[in-house]
């Protein structure tokens, strides 16, 4: 009966961290971030209470060990660091945020639970889709107007939308993320009228992402609806996609779809923006910051500090950046840090996709759905600095944490129970 309450509360807890990340814009989450560890450390203490604190569940399991690895290989820039403050600071704001986050979803292993607190998820992008689309068609946004600073709203307003999320970016990788799970509950609704439901909540959702007119949302998304099809076997499909988004890009560049497509989708256009846009000009900065320093990088938190030193280009602060998060984490961490981050995502990604080819119930198409959804959140990431806003960030870890806590059941049934 206790562990069964602590259960109920400890998924209510869940479940109002997921409006946190999906109704407060980026500078509240930024305000409020200390609150945010108090709470998930709340959360952690009472989901190891339930399990009669048992360690080693917790801590001794290979995904873990490749986590904490992970936070070791990161902590050696610290001591060779061009900005040691700043290096130590940014690391243990990281790792609370990131081992609090991680630990707490990885115990909830049982897919019922999983599976409302992914619908949560999925109710809330609906939510945040349909602000961002009111947000188009009225080009305003009470909340960036009156009640909250954005330095994006007079860039963006009435072209491409934001919702509570700040950046169409941002907004992008986050509804991209919910598109599998939208999918996995409409076509597992169990009555017409939810099935309803969740299919408006769908095609909320897949408008927002259409509308933030990200190119690395589109792109991602062409790439994770790719990967469904080649694990369908429809090849030939993959092939018709993709010649269809080049022949679409080729049209745009005609300017046929009007001019803001044509600027943004147009082949031309993607080539020119590959080879000159500030994107572009950060590689060689990127570059030149990992031959100086190969193995531990420049330091946490240090490429916008010290990029004058490696380019004469007069930036903003704002583009000072590689616009992703792999490069960023090359300059930042070296190879050390980077080998640490991809060993502890091939791990989970192999355990997760072991786990699903094996099960033979229904259960498998839901871990494929948060598969698909972390495929493309961490494809999507490429074209951002992921790491650096709140919601992505938290979204990373926690498809993570559920897609270890999948590849480490032995047997899996259709409870999820280990």
């Amino acid at each position: 009966m206790f562990k069964e309450a602590l259960t109920r509360i400890i998924r209510l807890f869940l479940v109002l961290f997921i409006a946190w990340i999906s109704f407060f814009p980026e500078p509240i989450q930024n305000q409020y971030k200390i609150w945010v560890i108090y709470f998930l450390g709340v959360i952690l203490i009472l989901s190891l209470a339930r399990e009669q604190f048992g360690f080693k569940k917790y801590f001794f399991r290979p995904a873990a060990a490749f986590f904490f690895l992970y936070l070791l290989l990161l902590s050696l820039n610290i001591w060779f660091s061009k900005d040691h403050q700043a290096s130590l600071n940014f690391y243990i704001d990281f790792v609370l945020r990131a081992s609090l986050v991680f630990f707490v979803f990885k115990n909830e292993t049982k897919l019922d639970g999983l599976k409302r607190i992914f619908y949560v998820l999925f109710i809330c992008a609906g939510i945040v889709s349909f602000f961002g689309l009111l947000e188009m068609f009225f080009s305003t946004n009470v909340l960036y107007k009156y009640f909250l600073q954005n330095p994006f709203y007079s860039r963006f307003i009435g072209k491409r939308i934001m919702s509570t999320l700040v950046h169409p970016n941002i907004l992008g990788a986050y509804l991209l993320v919910c598109i599998p799970l939208a999918s996995y509950f409409y076509w597992h609704a169990q009555t017409y009228k939810r099935r309803l439901l969740n299919l408006t909540v769908l095609c909320f959702i897949a408008a927002g992402a259409l509308l933030s007119f990200s190119r690395g949302t589109w792109i991602a998304g062409i790439l994770m609806f790719s990967f469904w099809l080649w694990q369908k076997g429809k090849f030939k499909r993959i092939l018709y996609i993709w010649l269809g988004f080049l022949t679409w890009s080729a049209l745009a560049s005609l300017s046929l779809f009007g001019q803001g497509f044509a600027r943004r989708f147009g082949i031309v256009r993607l080539f020119y923006y590959l080879r000159f846009s500030h994107r572009a000009k950060n590689y060689h900065v990127t570059w030149e910051m990992l031959k100086e320093h190969p193995f531990v990088g420049i330091g946490l938190d240090c490429y916008r500090k010290f990029f004058g030193q490696y380019s004469n280009l007069r930036f903003s602060e704002e583009v000072k950046v590689p616009d992703s998060i792999y490069l960023m984490h090359l300059a930042e961490t070296g190879l050390l840090g980077f080998l640490g981050l991809l060993l502890l995502l091939g791990y989970v990604l192999g355990r997760a996709w072991k786990i699903y080819k094996r099960l033979e119930t229904k259960e498998r198409e839901f871990i494929f759905a948060v598969l698909l959804g972390f495929i493309g959140l961490i494809v999507n990431m490429a074209s951002f600095d992921g790491f650096l806003w709140k919601t992505p960030f938290y979204l990373f870890w926690i498809f993570l944490a559920v897609l270890s806590a999948m590849g480490e059941i032995k047997q899996p049934t259709l409870s999820g129970e280990k």
